[in-house]
């Protein structure tokens, strides 16, 4: 670990004296882009007051060498903008390494789902969530697809699959930082990818753009007229009708390109980004079957994905004219918006149907890099073995992996066959939530494709089933108890379809009295054990204990202690065979000083 945070170290440091470099260049070319302006301007002004025509002469070269400094001052802003893409990288590896990673932004908020089967009470997405931590995703497509790698059902194929290619990625350290590094930081870049894709999607305004090069005629007639009568071979007014004629044109065919180019205009920038991205994937030499998969997707009518898109971004860009004045003239006198939607629609009819698979390459990479880092960062994690068996856990080491490594507290798991549950007790704050999160979080890596943290996993693919944060909802008048019924329910009913489940339902029906409590709370374990189900069950009812002497091949009891010391609680958070013999509410009670 402390070769790992030392490899962020130098890089941060040195990515930092790259950009003070970069900025003092930056600042130089400032200064003589301002020198070759003011002399592009004087000449221009001392040849006319002065008439010194030959003056004029030495403008073409200067307006080049301005050009050619404008060029190279874009790719310094450019490099500069990548050093601080790489500074923020590495200042989120030191981050998530001494635990501080609870500050950034993207939470996965939007993916929180209280009626989900798990990711809700297991934290996996919003404020302290695994999808917080493990996010290195740079626009929506890659964080529904990490969100998705985090929540949704797989198979043991495409999980090993997805092993492989984390192992693999996570061998390529520079290049990780260089892809995440290049897709940073776009303005508005997710409203225009959607844009871009709703303009593919679309049938074309203009279906036979055949029919344009017609119009482009009348500009063509218009010159010719006005050259003629400028040799006094025709009448004035009649290339004043060829005028009048090419503007009622441009206003009846302006409605229907703005409707064509509206879609891709602003996108040149964000789609040079993804070029890169593309080019990036491309060159690399991957290992992984996966990524081959994904790396061949980019090879479509004999080009590369990055060629394409830097094709359509050279196009749009062209669009980046339409905000001045000037270009509004030249379009009225040549048609120029026509030769751009004949480029777009010829795009869109050889390469638009790939982008959107493209862009999802793109989110299929950044997702499996996301989980690349947690391999890269945490060397002693191990990626679970993962089996299409009957129900079963066991874990040796088994640690939660968003406790910091000085705090964390390991534990061995082992529920060795089909119906086995673990009823745990112990008092408050004494690990037994934790516990169930840890469980469900390493299961949630597992099958995402992602290392555990645990020194050895074996399970087969499980549906993960929970019931620990029950909230009551006003708006639909349901009580908490009520809620917790609904989702024990929902557990029983999943069950019930054989598919292999596990479940941790947590302080089981607190919410009624002891004697219903207890009755309703062994109904359920009894019946849970029949199914083909594993699962975890905590409560602070030593009553449900006895059910290991009734169900001794299912039911085991367990329980984490604590020890009460000069009125201090101290919990060693080790989860160890048998009934607890510690309470600490009364305790709890006078150290917070409800009573004395």
């Amino acid at each position: 670990m402390k070769d790992i945070e030392s490899t962020y170290h130098t890089l941060l440091n040195g990515n930092k004296q790259r950009l003070k470099k970069e900025r003092k260049r930056d600042n130089s070319f400032v200064i003589i882009r301002g020198i070759f302006f003011l002399g592009i301007v004087a000449f221009m002004i001392i040849g006319y007051l002065q008439e010194l025509a030959f003056l004029y002469l030495y403008l073409l070269p200067l307006i080049l060498i301005f050009l050619i400094l404008i060029k190279k001052h874009y790719r310094i802003r450019n490099d500069i903008t990548y050093l601080q893409n790489l500074i923020t990288i590495n200042t989120k590896g030191l981050q998530r390494l001494s635990g501080h990673w609870v500050n950034f932004s993207n939470k996965g908020e939007r993916f929180i789902d209280s009626d989900h089967p798990y990711t809700s009470d297991l934290n996996i997405f919003g404020h302290g969530s695994l999808y917080q931590y493990l996010n290195a995703t740079t626009f929506y497509l890659g964080e529904q697809e990490l969100a998705s790698l985090l929540s949704e059902e797989s198979n043991v194929r495409e999980i090993k699959l997805r092993q492989e290619a984390v192992k693999d990625l996570a061998a390529r350290f520079d290049w990780r930082q260089g892809f995440e590094a290049t897709g940073m930081n776009t303005d508005k870049k997710n409203h225009i990818i959607k844009v871009l894709l709703a303009w593919v999607d679309e049938k074309r305004i203009i279906k036979n753009t055949n029919n344009l090069y017609i119009l482009w005629l009348v500009p063509i007639i218009t010159a010719v007229m006005l050259i003629l009568m400028a040799f006094g071979y025709v009448p004035s007014y009649l290339p004043l009708i060829f005028i009048m004629l090419q503007f009622f044109i441009l206003i009846i065919i302006q409605t229907k390109t703005f409707k064509v180019l509206k879609g891709t205009e602003n996108a040149s920038c964000i789609l040079d980004q993804f070029a890169e991205t593309l080019k990036m994937i491309e060159q690399e030499t991957l290992q992984a079957p996966l990524l081959k998969d994904i790396q061949r997707r980019l090879y479509v009518n004999g080009k590369t994905a990055s060629q394409q898109v830097k094709s359509l971004s050279k196009i749009t860009g062209l669009l980046s004219f339409r905000y001045y004045i000037l270009y509004w003239v030249f379009n009225a006198l040549t048609f120029s918006d026509l030769y751009t939607i004949i480029k777009l629609n010829k795009w869109k009819s050889k390469s638009g149907k790939y982008l959107n698979d493209w862009l999802k390459v793109i989110a299929q990479l950044e997702a499996l890099s996301s989980l690349a880092i947690l391999a890269h960062d945490n060397p002693n994690w191990v990626f679970p073995e993962v089996s299409d068996d009957k129900p079963y856990f066991k874990a040796t080491s088994l640690g939660h992996p968003l406790i910091k490594k000085e705090d964390r507290v390991a534990n061995d798991v082992h529920l060795s066959s089909t119906g086995t549950i673990l009823v745990i007790t112990g008092s408050n704050m004494s690990g037994k939530s934790t516990l169930l999160r840890t469980v469900g979080i390493n299961l949630t890596l597992a099958y995402a494709g992602a290392p555990v943290c645990a020194r050895s996993i074996n399970c087969p693919l499980m549906n993960i089933y929970t019931s620990m944060r029950i909230q009551d909802s006003l708006e639909q008048n349901i009580s908490a108890f009520y809620a917790e019924l609904n989702r024990i329910k929902l557990i029983i009913e999943a069950a019930k379809n054989g598919k292999p489940l596990i479940f941790m339902i947590d302080e089981i029906f607190k919410g009624t009295n002891s004697q219903d409590r207890i009755l309703g709370a062994k109904t359920i374990i009894k019946n849970l054990t029949e199914y083909n189900a594993i699962g975890f069950v905590t409560t602070h009812d030593l009553e449900l204990s006895i059910l290991e002497k009734e169900f001794p091949d299912k039911i085991k009891n367990y329980n984490f202690n604590d020890e009460i010391i000069n009125n201090e609680i101290t919990f060693n958070y080790k989860l160890e065979k048998g009934v607890s013999k510690t309470t600490n509410a009364i305790a709890l009670m006078k150290m917070v000083g409800i009573i004395e």
